[in-house]
């Protein structure tokens, strides 16, 4: 019995510990690119620039113009939460939390164009997006270009 009762007490510790960042970070939807009931992506990665990554070299929209907000749809789908069902860019300038501190997996938002962090450097920011080069592609680019970074 006392067995029985040892494993339940971790498990509901596991369970919390499972539930402490979103709850942390007052997301709406899981944060930093986990899935539901994922530990994946924590602070010190990000499921969804994963998940984006596998597209690379690709257009899995099949759209033939203007398809960074609509890869990022089908992205934040694929990450359980739901995304803005937009297909303009600055859509996800509204959608989670402002943030100033951008990190893996955080949404970065320009005039026309809509990605994921994939990391800051100064005054730069690495970027995996949709309809880059009318593929989904990663490109860097001047921090000052950026109208806004979500937190999902």
């Amino acid at each position: 019995m006392r067995l029985v009762s040892a494993m339940f007490m971790a498990s509901l510790a596991l369970g919390a510990a499972l539930a402490t960042p979103a709850q942390a970070n007052n997301c709406k939807f899981p944060c930093f690119g986990e899935s539901s009931g994922s530990a994946s992506g924590r602070h010190g990665g990000s499921g969804a620039v994963a998940h984006a990554s596998r597209y690379l070299g690709t257009n899995p929209t099949k759209r033939s113009r203007l398809w960074c907000a609509e890869f990022m749809n089908m992205m934040e789908r694929k990450m359980g939460r739901p995304g803005t069902g937009s297909a303009k860019a600055s859509s996800f300038a509204s959608y989670g939390r402002r943030i100033s501190d951008p990190r893996p997996g955080d949404i970065a938002v320009m005039r026309g164009h809509v990605g994921y962090v994939m990391s800051v450097d100064g005054g730069k920011v690495k970027l995996i997006s949709g309809n880059f080069n009318r593929k989904v592609g990663i490109g860097t680019y001047p921090r000052s270009r950026f109208v806004a970074f979500m937190r999902p």
